[in-house]
Parts: C-alpha cells; structure tokens; sequence
C-alpha cells in the first residue's frame, strides 16, 4: 500500500537545539533538520509515494521522505547501506534529521533502504530529487526565470536525458487524469486507467508507460514511433480535461513543456527527439573536450559558445595559420605575402608551388617544393570568434565565468570520488544524480544564510 505523509515537528525541541548547537562542520544535517519541511511538503512527498502500489495490503511503508534524507545523507558522508543503518541509531546528527533522536532501534531495514532506492531507480525519481532542489532554490531567491546560461566541462554529468524525459511526459499526464479520478471518488490506479480510455489515450492507462510503449529507444525508428504515441496521448489528454473543472493544468503544463523543450517536427512532419540544445539557451559555457560535440556543431545561430580555441602550436618557427587572414564573407584566404586563395570550412587550401617557390616570405613560410597547404576547420568561424574573443581582457573575463562549474565539480568530486561505487551505469547515474542533490542543498543553505545576514 502507499505511505500516508510524513510530518515531523517543524520547530526544534530542546533536545534537538543542544544537538544543532553542537554540529561544528557538518552543516548540512543541520540545514535539513530545519528545512526539511519545505524540501518534502505534502505534495512532494505524494508524489514520493506514487512509487508504491495502491493496494488496500499490507502494512503502511516507511515514509519516502525519511527514506529520501537518508539517501541523501549518505551521499553527503560516503557511507554504505550498513553504516546508514548504523548511524540511525549511533548518530545523533542522522537522527536530527531523520527525527529518531536518542532512539535504540534503526527507524528502517536495510532492506527497506536498498528497496526504495531500488523504486526511484526504476521510476526516474532521482532525477526528480534534482528538480525538487532546484524548485526550494527558485522559491529562496537565488534565481529565477531567465535565459539559460549553459556551463558544461568534460568531467561526467548528467544530461537532457530526452529518451527519459517521454516517459516523464506520460507520467504528467496521468498525474492530470489521476487528479480528476481523485475528484470523481475513483481509487488513483483504476481511475487513472478509466480516464485514460474515455479520453482515447489508452497507452496511459496501464502502470508503467515504458511497458505499454515496449520500445527499443536505440533504435531511432522505434524512438519515433513511441514519441509520436506519447505525443497524440497528450493532444488527447488535453482535449478531455479541457471540459474537466478539476485543477489539473499544472500538470498537463508540464507535459507540454517537455514537449516544447525536447521534440521538434522535420520536414516532412515527423516528431522527433530534438537534437543539440534547447532553443532557450542563449550562452554555452564548455571547455574545449566539447568543441567536436553536437552541443556545437547543431547550436542556434544566436546561440553564443564561450571556450578557449584550440592553441595553435608553432613547432617550425615559421608562419602559422594565425598569420594568414580569413574573409568569410567571400570565402578568401590570404598568406602574409599577400597572395589571395579561395577556401571552405573543412577542405586544405594548397598555394601554388610556383607561387611560394618565388615568394620572397617563403622561408617564414615553408620548405615544402609543393607550395604552402593550410587546413580549414569545419567550424573555423567560431574558432576565429573565440580567437579573437580571448586576446581581449573583457574576453578573457567572460571565459573565466566557467570557473564557477570546476568548483562545482570539485565539490561533486569530493563527496563522490573518482570511482564508480556501483555496478552498472543507471546505479553509478543514481548516485551522481544524489550528489548533486547534496550539492544544491549546499547552495540553498548558502543562500539562506545570506539572506539572513542581510
């Protein structure tokens, strides 16, 4: 059956307050303690619970907030599943947070913890958890809505995960139709079901939307295919709540949004997952690892990159490819002599050797009896802009703006490490996705503070 919400008391006891006052470096257990209400209110911690069955069985389950700040602590102390269960009971900072202070016996199982972490896994939660940071960071003030500013560096991170995020659209719009079943007297599940049929979006209907797509999302044709079922699924949702006097726009809101952001339509009038990046983002922030990289080479023409070119290395002390002069409007290249050739993006410009045999630059220049060749970047326009952008103090200072996510790496590697700790890509993504939950909250708290003290 699914858990009810947890509520433990807002305000410290006493008891509590001595144990606040005590924690000296590990801030966190502290900033949780206080603020762990607003992370996990009601409506977060429902939807924690859709990652369990409604079944009138059983015995009610741990509450998924509880387990959640447990997960979260133990990307924050680099522990395992046995000492979480250890430190419950032997720890009082685990205990503030958990609110089992001064308890003899662990508030869950092992077995409990591994299973839950095991739910979020298989329901995409953890990268929920993300999100839900980033919502208490918008709430605090930190940021708001504005154009999106991209800093990437070539060390792991998660990504867009747009092959994710069309189960993602599926799942809000069950949460709409489970909305208005809630509101008709329909148990979640079966009315969620009902719904989905009455509004012609039987693909919705079932459990779990990746089983009814059965899909092999490696395969593009199939990819498409699914996407194109998620997508009439959502005009038909749409189309059936829009007679519905239930609140369920938010819901279906966020549907539409991952639908703008991730799908776009080809020529001949085919959804497809979108390919580069969002048509929101305005600044890319990379380091060179990315220049290659389809964040590049499929980029809005608005879109500005932010990245130290490719150095130039001068082995022969002889001219180098700085020294010739590029015209990109009428595609020319011209030597230090002067001497003007045509060029495209990605083809080797080769000078007559006639030409450079008389040329009286030409042991600056070259000793090949084949004349001087130059190689031309496919994308030699935006190597040149960053080129010339980096010999100016005001582009040097725009570069080191990316300073700002090395030590956001720094961090994430502290708590995380160099080595996976799982077996198994999606669990080692589980737990680089907890730490950048642990991350976050650092930055929340951070701003808390700051506000305070103003």
């Amino acid at each position: 059956m699914r858990p009810g919400v947890w509520r433990p008391p807002v305000e410290p006891s006493a008891a509590e307050q001595t144990v606040i006052r005590l924690v000296r470096r590990a801030k966190l257990f502290v900033f949780l303690r206080r603020y762990r209400h607003e992370l996990f209110d009601e409506a977060f911690q429902t939807e924690l619970a859709e990652v369990y069955r409604d079944s009138p069985k059983g015995q009610p389950p741990v509450p998924p907030a509880q387990l959640a700040l447990a997960l979260i602590l133990q990307a924050y102390t680099g522990v395992s599943d046995d000492e979480v269960i250890e430190a419950t009971v032997m720890d009082r900072r685990w205990q503030l947070v958990l609110d089992c202070l001064d308890t003899d016996r662990p508030p869950f199982a092992k077995g409990t913890l591994v299973g839950f972490r095991t739910r979020l896994i298989n329901a995409g939660w953890d990268r929920r958890l993300i999100a839900r940071t980033i919502e208490i960071a918008m709430v605090s003030g930190g940021f708001g809505p504005r154009a999106l500013r991209a800093a990437l560096d070539s060390s792991p991170l998660w990504g867009a995960g747009r092959v994710e995020d069309t189960p993602n659209m599926g799942h809000a719009l069950r949460k709409a139709l489970g909305v208005i079943a809630a509101g008709q007297g329909w148990g979640l599940d079966e009315g969620t079901a009902v719904l989905a049929r009455r509004a012609g979006a039987p693909v919705l209907a079932g459990s779990s939307l990746k089983a009814a797509l059965d899909a092999d999302w490696d395969d593009p044709g199939e990819r498409d295919h699914a996407l194109a079922v998620v997508l009439a699924a959502l005009e038909a949702v749409e189309t059936f709540i829009a007679a519905q006097p239930a609140p369920v726009g938010a819901a279906v809101a966020v549907a539409r949004q991952v639908r703008d952001q991730d799908v776009e339509t080809t020529p001949a009038g085919v959804a497809r997952l979108r390919r580069g990046v969002a048509k929101n983002l305005t600044e890319l922030h990379i380091d060179r690892a990315y220049l290659p990289s389809a964040l590049v080479r499929d980029r809005d023409e608005n879109l500005q990159v932010f990245c130290k070119a490719w150095r130039v290395r001068n082995t022969t002390g002889r001219y180098d490819e700085t020294a010739f002069t590029l015209n990109f409007d009428h595609g020319q290249l011209t030597c230090p002599a002067g001497v003007v050739m045509p060029f495209t993006p990605g083809r080797t410009v080769r000078f007559p050797a006639a030409t450079c045999a008389a040329c009286p630059l030409r042991e600056q220049c070259t000793t090949s009896t084949r004349g001087r060749s130059v190689s031309i970047h496919p994308d030699e326009t935006l190597l040149a802009e960053l080129r010339e952008r980096q010999a100016t103090p005001a582009g040097r200072a725009r570069l080191r703006e990316r300073t700002a996510v090395e030590h956001t790496l720094a961090h994430v590697g502290h708590w995380q490490g160099r080595r996976a700790r799982y077996h198994g890509q999606r669990k080692n993504l589980f737990y680089l996705r907890r730490t950048a939950v642990v991350h976050n909250l650092h930055v929340i708290a951070r701003q808390r503070n700051d506000q305070q003290a103003a």
